[in-house]
């Protein structure tokens, strides 16, 4: 890989999160923030490459916390956010294109004091500058 698609997906998947979400979207938590949130987490990228295309499938995370003892309210925000990441296409900078997106995984962990979900989004994302 000559050059990285992580900084362009971050940066997208973050204004559009902003954009959708009813909950603060952090890349990190500042002290004493009250859930709930969304936060981007881990960002991998492997690369490929054919004979006329190169580029990465890169594999996003996020976490969604709630203090609500429930589920509802992190299932919704959860679902908020696969909704607005899957409803179109994530416009990307430095001639990076998203080809192909999906839900790789989703969990629930029910622990003592709140809920914790965690989404991981997988990309198949192309470099239009090779």
């Amino acid at each position: 890989m000559k050059r990285s698609p992580v900084s362009p997906l971050n940066k997208a998947l973050f204004e559009r999160l902003k954009s959708h979400m009813a909950a603060p979207v952090y890349d990190y938590v500042p002290a004493g923030k009250k859930a709930p949130y969304v936060v981007l987490t881990d960002t991998t990228a492997e690369s490929w490459s054919t004979k006329t295309v190169c580029g990465a499938d890169v594999m996003a995370t996020l976490k969604v916390y709630s203090e609500y003892q429930g589920d509802k309210e992190v299932a919704e925000l959860c679902d908020r956010a696969i909704s607005a990441i899957q409803s179109e296409p994530l416009i990307l900078t430095d001639e990076w294109q998203v080809g192909l997106s999906s839900v790789d995984s989703h969990s629930v962990e029910r622990l003592e004091t709140h809920r914790e979900a965690t989404v991981t989004f997988k990309f198949t994302i192309i470099d239009t500058k090779e």
